[in-house]
């Protein structure tokens, strides 16, 4: 068959004009028909307004059927887009059916060897099967669609459990101490006293406050000695005689015994040993020096055959070498400062001392003999005075305190025969323990402890404490530093909540904001809110007050700003402010919005067809390639 390209022929094109119907159920008595080529479709009557159907603006492009017809473009997808908008009716509840009717199947069969058409409709319960599309055709010339559980609704969102308020991003908020609830967030602090100078001291009585310690004061008495003598073997036992341990018994005379008992060499080499002394009884005060005696003589004389030894702090020193006669004579050592650490000893490090003796022979075949070893320990006693007092200024003067919580201290001595105990106030007259009892104390140990202040319930800026030394004269309690602990709020923080979806196909209108806190005197919430039309949208989004970017809500109950209407997502952000001792609360908050029934399109997705031939004028009379529809939605 010949081509003849007709013009006219070829584009001969049906608008939908008239037959895009727009259509309104209405509530009364109706009864609509629309009579096509095919057949008579019967409208039922609904009881109320359900919904309007209207052709939508930008429809399928059917002229691309017969534009460059040729024998290769015959067949094809037919075009996509919009045909009608659904819109609800704001007082309809319930369920919608769609229906999409071919109207003109009869004129579109002389064109069409086949026409397929997939069409969807979002929202609606087929979008949700598989496959998710009606097939409207030359056959089928009825898609239908159901939108279920159609209603415009009053929401809200409600947030008052600490899961709903820990779900958003917290900033220096507390929503732990009562669940439920958000409180501005505590953070601990102190004031501390070192003792480095006495600007924390209101007065003091009987003790010394110099050098990062608290001491008692004390009197210097006349110097002593207390000796000390080996009571067992030390670390070294390398004398040659007695050929066996024990060697201290043969050295702890207290008076020398000569030849009854000694420890001896005939080697050329120096021997040591070395012996434990036992504890101090008689002594205290301050250790002026330690000397170490040894009684000794050689069989003859020639060359250093004796020195004295220590071991303090784990290290060993040797004494000066000494010349010894034939007969047995008393030879000393004397150390006025430990060398271990260069400074004055300390009677811990005396009961830690090890004393000795080191022998060499005098000359081949001839022997050295130590009969006698011990150590004096020569001192100035110390008598304390006691009691001693030291009682503070206000150590919380200019701080802002919700809370006293605890009292820490470190004391580096509390000898036997000593006490050191504590006592608190926050007016400087009534005072108590940490279990709240009036004239109460707390007993101090040596070392270090927090003391838990929590059950006096104390709170503001004053806090005193007295100390008491005590002592038998012998030793002091020693003070090196106290502590006071408490709590303070934050003066701000905020709460960004988490996001609100405002829920599918819906004109949102966001109407009031609720909440319940709770302000103290110069305590303070206030909120805005942001929004957006998706949730990603939310993070660069403007945060409002009720009238603008300037102000907050303040009230509750207040109307939410319109500039939030449309808007599917929305966020809060609470701001807390105090003072630092004390803290507002937010307990809960509501926000209320209208969800609006939104529109719904028809639209063709897809689909193909093939044309009778690629010429026009072989087509019978009345062809079209132009499909027409009808549309309408009925309550289910």
């Amino acid at each position: 068959m010949s081509k003849q390209w007709q013009k006219a022929a070829k584009r001969k094109v049906f608008l939908l004009a008239a037959l895009g119907l727009v259509l309104v159920l209405s509530s009364g008595a109706f009864a609509y028909t629309y009579t096509t080529a095919v057949g008579t479709i019967g409208i039922g009557d609904p009881s109320a307004d359900v919904a309007t159907s209207n052709v939508s603006s930008s429809q399928p492009d059917w002229s691309s059927i017969t534009d460059n017809l040729s024998e290769n473009t015959t067949c094809g997808e037919v075009p996509t887009g919009d045909l009608f908008d659904i819109t609800p009716s704001p007082t309809y509840s319930g369920d919608v059916l769609v229906d999409v009717y071919l109207t003109n199947a009869a004129n579109l069969t002389r064109a069409y060897k086949y026409l397929n058409m997939k069409l969807y409709l979002e929202g609606s319960e087929e979008a949700g099967e598989t496959p998710n599309y009606q097939v409207l055709s030359l056959q089928n010339g009825r898609a239908s669609f159901c939108l279920a559980g159609l209603a415009s609704s009053s929401k809200s969102w409600v947030q008052t459990s600490q899961p709903d308020f820990e779900g958003g991003t917290l900033s220096q908020l507390d929503t732990t101490t009562s669940p439920g609830n958000v409180l501005l967030d505590k953070f601990s602090d102190n004031v501390t006293d070192s003792y480095n100078d006495q600007s924390k001291i209101a007065s003091s009585v009987n003790v010394t406050i110099s050098g990062g310690q608290v001491s008692l004061d004390y009197v210097a008495g006349a110097t002593a000695n207390e000796t000390l003598r080996p009571t067992a073997d030390g670390d070294k036992t390398n004398i040659a005689y007695p050929e066996s341990p024990p060697h201290w018994t043969e050295v702890d005379d207290v008076t020398s015994d000569g030849d009854s008992t000694y420890v001896s060499t005939e080697w050329y080499t120096w021997e040591e040993d070395l012996y434990e002394i036992g504890n101090h009884t008689a002594g205290y005060g301050t250790i002026n020096y330690v000397k170490v005696y040894m009684v000794g003589m050689v069989e003859r004389t020639g060359g250093t055959t004796l020195r004295a030894q220590i071991k303090t702090n784990e290290v060993e020193y040797i004494g000066t070498e000494h010349t010894l006669t034939t007969s047995y004579e008393t030879y000393t050592e004397q150390w006025n400062i430990n060398p271990s650490t260069n400074t004055t000893w300390t009677w811990s490090e005396i009961d830690a001392l090890q004393i000795g003796v080191g022998l060499q022979r005098p000359s081949p075949n001839r022997y050295t003999r130590c009969t006698q070893v011990y150590a004096e320990i020569n001192y100035t006693p110390q008598n304390y005075s006691s009691p001693g007092t030291v009682t503070s200024t206000n150590l919380l003067s200019g701080e802002t305190v919700f809370s006293i919580d605890d009292f820490y201290y470190d004391a580096s001595a509390v000898p036997s025969g000593t006490t050191l105990k504590v006592q608190y106030s926050t007016d400087n007259s009534t005072w108590y323990n940490s279990a709240g009892t009036p004239g109460g104390w707390d007993t101090l140990s040596q070392g270090s402890a927090n003391i838990s202040l929590s059950g006096l319930g104390w709170s503001g800026a004053n806090f005193y404490y007295n100390m008491e030394f005590t002592s038998d004269g012998t030793g002091t309690p020693v003070l090196n530093e106290i502590r006071v602990y408490f709590s303070t709020y934050y003066t701000s923080g905020t709460l960004t909540s988490s996001t609100r979806d405002g829920g599918d196909y819906g004109n949102w209108d966001w109407e009031n904001i609720f909440f319940t806190i709770s302000e103290p005197s110069t305590t303070d919430i206030q909120f805005r809110l942001r929004s957006a039309a998706t949730e990603g949208g939310l993070s660069t989004a403007t945060w409002y007050g009720p009238t603008g970017t300037g102000d907050y809500y303040t009230t509750s109950g207040i109307a939410i700003n319109a500039v939030h209407d449309g808007d599917r997502w929305i966020q809060y952000r609470a701001y807390f402010s105090g003072p630092g001792d004390a803290t507002p609360t937010l307990s809960d908050i509501t926000i209320t919005y209208t969800v609006a029934l939104s529109g719904y399109t028809v639209e063709i997705i897809g689909g193909g067809y093939c044309l009778v031939s690629d010429n026009t004028s072989d087509w019978a009379v009345g062809w079209t390639t132009t499909p027409e529809f009808f549309s309408e939605a009925t309550p289910r």
